[in-house]
């Protein structure tokens, strides 16, 4: 437990309720947006472009830009839609899944019903996920994802638009869960690997050992 309030669990998680469990009290709402996400369904094959355009930026800037003060600043480190703990890893954030779905099934709808009216609601939209948690670069990033959906919007409506951001989002969570599953996994192997390998080796041999190892 940290010592500031603000860095406390209690803060962390009390921020996560505001946040996301606004979303509960749209529960009687859940019928009419899947029938709006079986409306737009046909624009769910774009969600690869948006996606796509994350995908870019992580694996080719931003290690780059992540580097620069003040666009490298986040308050928390993390999306906190995905969980308080999501700096856990893969523990942290499966247990809250269920609830990270639900949520965008019905804030996604909200975001393209307010924020794709005009290019300066599209960039608010954009810079708001700062205050869910993420870098500021990762935000400035969202823009461009942003002017996509408000193109989808522009010429097919609202449910397209609403489809094909639920499907990024589906696809985002899918490529976190199974990079967060192949560091487990990966590592837990290797820790394993590791262990034996010192385990079996004459003590003459063992430069370090298995605990130093793995603290390392």
């Amino acid at each position: 437990m940290e010592t500031s309030f603000f860095d406390s669990d209690y803060f962390i998680v009390g921020y996560y309720i505001l946040t996301v469990g606004a979303s509960l009290l749209l529960i009687k709402d859940t019928k009419k947006r899947i029938r709006n996400l079986k409306i737009g369904r046909n624009s769910i094959k774009y969600a690869p472009i948006s996606f796509g355009i994350l995908v870019a930026y992580v694996l080719f800037v931003f290690p780059y830009v992540d580097e620069i003060p003040i666009l490298n600043w986040s308050w928390l480190g993390y999306n906190i839609a995905f969980g308080p703990f999501a700096e856990e890893g893969m523990w942290g954030i499966l247990p809250f899944m269920p609830l990270l779905l639900y949520m965008f099934l019905h804030i996604n709808y909200f975001e393209e019903r307010f924020f794709r009216k005009s290019k300066k609601m599209v960039i608010v939209w954009a810079l708001i996920h700062i205050a869910m948690g993420i870098k500021i670069h990762m935000a400035l990033v969202l823009i461009p994802i942003g002017f996509v959906f408000k193109y989808v919007y522009d010429k097919k409506g609202l449910q397209h638009s609403y489809a094909m951001h639920f499907a990024t989002n589906i696809l985002i969570v899918c490529m976190l869960f199974f990079r967060l599953y192949f560091e487990s996994f990966l590592g837990s192997t290797l820790r394993t690997c590791v262990i034996r390998r010192y385990a079996n080796s004459p003590p003459r041999n063992r430069l370090m050992t298995p605990r130093t190892v793995i603290i390392k």
